[in-house]
């Protein structure tokens, strides 16, 4: 028997990453979409559109990543405000509707699955993963299980409170963890020191048309700019806090840091494995954790779910 393939779905608010992957992680074909705002009905058939595009008769299953609150037992989606609609079986509904068994999970999960068996994270069985973006996702591996809790909704660690001066939270609160590390913040920090010093790099890109982004900082901080070196030197402080947390919590054997804002590097992850050996509990009296960048990039949710679909439902790895 040829070892099966999977259809892997990142399902975001804004977009849709399809892929058919091999359980090697290799992407054989992807297909990209933006997310309707629809019912659920409708974003299935979407959904159920571009597993077509990707079958072929070595697909066996679907794996997909939901952006919200998934029951572990069901696989439906219970809460994601991001979407068009807040709950709904999409587990189930996209099972009936391509003839395929469907595995869901939240989508920070099958990121940090697929770091955890192909990325940063192979060999390693204790991992977390953040992935920062929009807001913060968690995806935490332990005993080289995804953790869960009893009903699906355990790592929801976006609403720890880092910074009380920080900027309003969806939520009503002020400086959780993932808004003070969301690429948002980050552009709207730059925007600010754009607009203090019209002499500086920042402000420079920003007049040239790039957007206020954690690409344009990143961009600006590389090239010197030394407003853009602290607002990145301020974010990595508060991902090092917010990881020191979960490792007096969890005391992992690695944290890896994924999602845009990441790929600033070492400008983000040094002040992060600095503030982190700061916050850390005892931190010279136990074993180090290495704070690494991952490996998946944009791609992570999608692979990771078409990686999962293969290890639950694929014969080589039940």
């Amino acid at each position: 028997m040829t070892a099966p393939h999977a259809v892997g779905i990142d399902l975001g608010a804004t977009k849709i990453l399809a892929v058919r992957a091999a359980g090697t992680g290799e992407v054989l074909q992807s297909v990209r979409l933006g997310t309707p705002r629809s019912p659920a009905d409708e974003l299935v058939a979407v959904l159920a559109g571009a597993v077509a595009q990707l079958r072929t008769e070595k697909v066996a299953s679907i794996g997909m990543g939901l952006p919200g609150m998934v029951d572990a037992g069901t696989g439906a989606l219970t809460y994601a405000p991001g979407l068009g609609f807040e709950s709904a079986p999409l587990r189930a509904m996209l099972q009936d509707a391509a003839g395929l068994p469907v595995v869901t999970d939240n989508d920070a999960n099958v990121a940090a699955w697929a770091e955890h068996r192909l990325g940063a994270g192979v060999g390693v069985d204790d991992l977390i993963l953040v992935t920062l973006g929009t807001g913060l996702g968690c995806g935490m591996v332990v005993d080289g299980r995804i953790v869960r809790g009893r009903h699906g909704y355990a790592t929801e660690v976006s609403h720890l409170i880092l910074d009380p001066d920080g900027p309003p939270c969806e939520c009503g609160k002020v400086g959780c963890w993932g808004i003070v590390t969301a690429g948002r913040n980050i552009g709207r920090l730059g925007s600010a020191a754009a607009a203090a010093d019209p002499a500086s790099k920042i402000a420079a890109l920003l007049a040239s048309g790039m957007p206020a982004t954690a690409l344009s900082v990143t961009a600006a901080a590389e090239a010197g700019d030394r407003s853009a070196l602290a607002i990145l030197a301020y974010v990595g402080d508060m991902l090092g806090r917010g990881l020191a947390s979960l490792a007096n919590l969890l005391d992992p054997s690695m944290m890896i840091v994924g999602g845009g804002p990441a790929a600033a590097g070492e400008l983000l992850l040094g002040p992060a494995r600095e503030s982190f050996a700061r916050w850390l509990y005892a931190a010279d009296r136990r074993p180090g954790v290495p704070i690494v960048q991952a490996r998946f990039g944009v791609s992570a949710g999608a692979v990771g779910a078409a990686v999962l679909a293969i290890d639950t439902f694929g014969a080589t790895r039940r």
